[in-house]
């Protein structure tokens, strides 16, 4: 992980190839809380990792399929594309800011993932190059 200036001044760098806390394995996405905290889609570790923004590893999330994407809705709960995983389905799974699953909707080849104002999902699929929309009821 690089950290830049809005001038493009490198401030710092973490993270190795690994499988330990602040390695990584095939970094795919990131996202970032009101804190400044950011959240590592470390797809081929299957987990999420969390970092300050002066790159302290502060926690992680696992029990998923490799994540592709994740980001933050306005609601403050993380949408996070999950891959298949020992003949489990791929998933968009909905995290409340302490990592506690809410909800996972099955979805086919996620691979990237948006929500609108509403609170409505987007999936994008990679091999039936659409995109599933789960609406937002309640």
């Amino acid at each position: 992980m690089h950290r830049f200036t809005r001038d493009g001044r490198l401030v710092k760098s973490w993270g190795t190839p690994g499988k330990a806390k602040g390695q990584f394995h095939l970094p795919h996405s990131i996202a970032f809380d009101d804190d400044g905290k950011l959240y590592v889609a470390d797809r081929s570790n299957e987990r999420i990792q969390i970092f300050s923004p002066d790159g302290v590893f502060l926690g992680q999330w696992t029990g998923m399929g490799g994540p592709n994407d994740i980001t933050r809705g306005k609601d403050g709960n993380f949408y996070i594309t999950e891959q298949e995983d020992d003949g489990k389905s791929a998933y968009v799974c909905v995290r409340d800011g302490q990592g506690n699953v809410l909800a996972r909707l099955e979805s086919r080849h996620v691979h990237g993932v948006g929500v609108d104002s509403r609170g409505d999902i987007y999936a994008g699929l990679t091999q039936e190059r659409s995109v599933d929309k789960f609406v937002r009821t309640g």
